[in-house]
């Protein structure tokens, strides 16, 4: 095995075996680097990759499958999971940059972690009684890239597992985590390997018996559209998008349609909607890693309200003044983890500056 490739394997072990590191950055024509704590750390001393050992290293994380090297240089990108000898998962995204082959490696948790154990344990039972008990509806994980959203639905969706005698159908691209059934029996699809595309496989879902869809992204009208004529007719549903707290949640999951239908997608998402949970992950005082701030909107009737009369700009206050029934801000939740000593100050300050608030 090229001495190339046994470098790389020890920088894998290396992130397995540190939580602070999330991702791995390969680069031909550059160093190695991965992200610690949030920020980029170089590993100059391995000196620069050869145009030669990306290639071999891409072979390697595509099993020595010439077909799916061949495919990578026809659409210059691709999106999939590589399991190490260790078994630690990663999501890979391989692409080109200036003609030369870029690599981004993911780490993906082992083991389901628990709700209590990513946000405090009153948040997560809220979650577990007003969200992961309910039957149906659409419930929306949110957050820039990064900042955990994957951690946290399938964190849900164990709970589910756990606990519900149903159908869960996860649709992925690519699939990042492998669940072991437990009281629930699981489909889980990957776009390009099970289903050619997102609005394919959850038009099947509806004719595979489904209690609990999760749809990996929400990234087209198409998409959007379905995910709401399946928590109409019955089912629970996750799904994910790019977006930094509830307003612009709405905002954008609106923004898919045409202004004409906005209306009467309100109108449909006041009545479906259960919640949104929106993220980020921000630096620990300790500087062991980092931790997960989050924003929670659940549909009350004031919500639901103002869904309806389009009075976006009036939810953040419904938010600021609703703790008593389970909702909290950013703000809010920044508080109580300054309150208990898990992050300090200039973090909080940081994050004002930045308009997080």
């Amino acid at each position: 095995m090229p001495g190339i490739w046994l470098d790389i394997l020890s920088i894998l072990n290396l992130i397995a075996t540190n939580q602070s590191i999330s991702d791995l950055h390969l680069s031909a024509g550059d160093s190695v680097a991965f992200r610690y704590n949030g920020e980029i750390v170089r590993k100059e001393e391995l000196g620069k990759i050869s145009d030669e050992n990306m290639e071999i290293i891409l072979r390697q994380l595509f099993k020595n499958n010439p077909q799916r090297f061949e495919k990578f240089l026809a659409d210059k990108e691709a999106d999939f999971a590589f399991i190490a000898k260790d078994e630690t998962a990663y999501r890979v995204n391989a692409f080109m940059k200036t003609g030369r082959i870029w690599i981004v490696m993911r780490k993906i948790d082992n083991k389901p972690k628990k709700l209590w154990e990513i946000m405090f344990q009153e948040n997560a039972d809220i979650i577990k009684q007003q969200i992961l008990s309910s039957s149906k509806g659409l419930f929306l994980v949110t957050g820039p890239t990064g900042a955990g959203k994957s951690t946290s639905i399938v964190s849900m969706l164990d709970e589910i597992n756990e606990n519900i005698s149903g159908h869960i159908i996860t649709i992925e691209d690519p699939i990042e985590y492998v669940f072991e059934p437990k009281k629930s029996i699981i489909s889980q699809r990957e776009i390009m390997h099970d289903t050619w595309s997102f609005d394919s496989a959850i038009k099947s879902a509806l004719r595979e018996d489904p209690d609990v869809i999760m749809v990996g992204e929400i990234r087209d009208s198409k998409t959007a559209e379905a995910v709401l004529e399946l928590a109409e007719t019955g089912h629970m549903v996750f799904s994910t998008l790019h977006t930094n707290g509830a307003v612009s949640t709405m905002n954008r999951f609106f923004s898919f349609f045409p202004a004409e239908m906005q209306t009467g997608i309100m109108e449909r998402m006041s009545d479906c909607l259960c919640g949104v949970l929106s993220q980020m992950l921000v630096k620990r005082k300790d500087g062991n890693g980092r931790v997960a701030l989050f924003e929670l909107m659940l549909n009350n009737s004031a919500v639901r309200n103002n869904l309806k009369k389009r009075e976006l700009d009036q939810l953040n206050n419904i938010l600021e003044t609703s703790s008593q029934n389970g909702m909290i801000t950013m703000k809010q939740y920044a508080k109580k983890l300054l309150e208990r000593g898990i992050i300090d100050q200039a973090e909080v300050e940081k994050l004002i500056k930045n308009r997080t608030f």
